[in-house]
C-alpha cells in the first residue's frame, strides 16, 4: 500500500517549513479528511475550514456536524462559514457551482490573511484532475486546459496547494479504511445528471476503461507530459508576442498576420483577459478593418487603431474632482500634476510654452479649478485662435486613439474648459502685462 503521507510531503513546495501553518479545506469527504489527517501526521500546524453552502438541507448540516466531531477529536481548530448560495447565484446570475466556488475562495483568502497562514491546501486528487482535463478538452480550452490543475496556484495573495494530484480516489479510501477512519459522501456525486463533471465521472470514464482498463494511469501520465510541454509552449508564445508588439506594447497587426500560427498567438494573448473564442475569431478576421472597432471582455477592452491592437482594462467613471490650490495632485496614473501659485514680475516672468505646462492669470480664474475626463460635445477657444473648437477634433488632430481620447482629461474654471491637459490651453485666462499672480499646472 502506498505511503500517502510521504506522497503528500513530496508534493508540497520544497521550501515549506516543517512546521508551516496550513489551512485545509475540509468538506468531510474522504479526500479532504485524508489530507487533513496526513498533514497533521507530518507535523504541520493545521487548521480546517468548512463551508456550509446550505444546498442539501439536513445533509449539509450533517456534514458540518461530522467535521466538528473530527476536528474536536483530533485537536484541530475548525472554522465554519454558512453561505446563502442560491441567493448569491440568483443575484449574480451564475450557476450554483460557480457561486459556491466564488464564495469559498473569497472566504479562504480572508481566513488565510486573518490567520496568517502560508497557504490553503485543497484535496483535489488524481481522478479529479483527470475529470478536469477531459472537461477542458470537451470545452476547447487549449493546452492550458488539458494540463489539468496545478499543484500550486495563486488567487491574488492566496496561495493554493494541491498535494494529492498524484493520488487516486481508491488509494485515499484504502488509506482511511486502514486507520478505521470514516468520512461522509455527498449524495449529489452519485447522480449521473447532477453536473457535467458527474457525467464524465460516472459515464465517460467507465466507458473509456472498457477500451483501456488503465486509462486513468494513461491520462494522468499525459497530464504530466502536457505540463512539461506547456513550459516550452509558453516560452515560444512569449517570444513571438514580443516580436509582434510595437515599442508602446501594442500588437502590430501586420507583424501578427506574418507570424507563425497567428490565430493561436492571438488566442494565447487575449484569452487570459477574458475574451472568448468567438470574439478572438472575430478579432482575427476583422483585424485589418477600419480603426475604431472595440471588442470587450468582462475585464478588458481591445481597440483596432491604425494598424494596432490596443488592449486596456476597463476604467472607472469621469466624475469631476476639485484640484488643490497648490501642491501635487494625481488624477490618474497618466495625469500627475504639480500646481503652483506665484507673484509675477512682468519684466522677468517667462511664460512656459511646452504643452505639458499651462500658465494662467490667477485673477482671471474661477477657483477652485476642477478636472475630469473629456465629455462628448466639450468645446474650448484655443489660445491664439478665434472661435471655439470641439475638444474631440483637437484630439483627432493629435492622432490620439479612441482609448486615449476617452482617457483625456480637461481642467475647468467654473463651467469653462481652460486646459485640455497636455494638448491645448484655452484663451481667456492668459498672462498679460496686467497680471500680478500666476497659477501654473505642470504635467509630470
Amino acid at each position: 500500500m502506498m505511503n500517502l503521507t510521504e506522497t503528500i510531503k513530496n508534493s508540497l513546495p520544497a521550501g515549506l517549513a516543517a512546521d508551516a501553518h496550513l489551512l485545509v479545506a475540509l468538506s468531510g469527504g474522504a479526500d479532504s479528511v485524508a489530507l487533513l489527517l496526513a498533514l497533521l501526521e507530518l507535523g504541520y500546524r493545521v487548521e480546517a475550514l468548512h463551508c456550509n453552502f446550505e444546498l442539501r438541507g439536513t445533509e449539509s448540516d450533517a456534514d458540518e456536524a461530522f467535521c466538528r466531531r473530527l476536528c474536536r477529536q483530533a485537536g484541530i481548530p475548525l472554522h465554519v462559514k454558512h453561505f446563502r448560495t442560491k441567493s448569491y447565484a440568483q443575484r449574480h446570475t451564475i450557476s450554483l457551482e460557480m457561486a459556491a466556488r466564488q464564495l469559498r475562495y473569497e472566504w479562504f483568502g480572508q481566513q488565510a490573511s486573518a490567520l496568517a497562514a502560508e497557504a490553503i491546501c485543497v484535496a483535489h486528487h488524481r481522478d479529479d484532475n483527470i475529470e478536469t482535463m477531459v472537461l477542458n478538452l470537451v470545452r476547447g480550452t487549449g493546452i492550458h486546459g488539458i494540463t489539468g490543475m496545478s499543484p500550486r496556484s495563486e488567487q491574488g495573495s492566496l496561495v493554493i496547494l494541491r498535494p494529492m494530484l498524484s493520488v487516486s480516489r481508491q488509494e485515499i479510501e484504502t488509506w482511511l479504511e486502514a486507520r478505521g477512519q470514516t468520512w461522509v459522501t455527498d449524495s449529489t456525486n452519485l447522480q449521473s445528471d447532477a453536473a457535467l463533471r458527474n457525467m464524465v465521472r460516472l459515464r465517460l470514464l467507465p466507458l473509456l476503461e472498457e477500451m483501456n482498463p488503465r486509462v486513468r494511469e494513461t491520462l494522468a501520465a499525459d497530464i504530466q507530459r502536457f505540463r512539461e510541454a506547456e513550459v516550452l509552449y509558453d516560452k515560444a508564445v512569449g517570444e513571438l508576442l514580443e516580436h509582434v508588439k510595437n515599442a508602446d506594447g501594442n500588437v502590430d497587426i501586420e507583424r501578427l498576420k506574418a507570424a507563425e500560427s497567428p490565430r493561436t498567438l492571438l488566442q494565447e494573448w487575449l484569452q487570459p483577459y477574458g475574451f472568448n473564442s468567438s470574439q478572438i475569431s472575430d478579432i482575427y478576421n476583422g483585424a485589418n478593418g477600419e480603426s475604431g472597432k472595440v471588442w470587450q471582455s468582462p475585464t478588458h477592452r481591445l481597440l483596432r487603431d491604425r494598424g494596432r491592437l490596443v488592449l486596456e482594462p476597463h476604467e472607472g467613471g469621469s466624475e469631476e474632482v476639485v484640484l488643490p490650490l497648490e501642491g501635487f495632485f494625481e488624477a490618474s496614473p497618466e495625469v500627475r500634476l504639480i500646481i503652483r501659485r506665484q507673484p509675477v514680475d512682468a519684466a522677468a516672468f517667462a511664460i512656459p510654452r511646452d504643452m505639458r505646462t499651462a500658465c494662467f492669470d490667477l485673477e482671471k480664474l474661477e477657483l477652485p479649478l476642477t478636472i475630469r475626463r473629456v465629455h462628448e460635445g466639450d468645446r474650448l477657444q484655443p489660445f491664439g485662435m478665434n472661435g471655439t473648437r470641439l475638444v474631440s477634433d483637437i484630439l483627432t488632430d493629435r492622432k490620439l486613439s479612441l482609448f486615449e481620447k476617452e482617457r483625456q482629461m480637461v481642467v475647468l474654471s467654473g463651467d469653462r474648459i481652460v486646459w485640455v491637459v497636455g494638448q491645448r490651453v484655452a484663451a481667456g485666462a492668459e498672462i498679460d502685462d496686467s497680471t500680478r499672480h500666476a497659477m501654473t499646472l505642470t504635467l509630470l
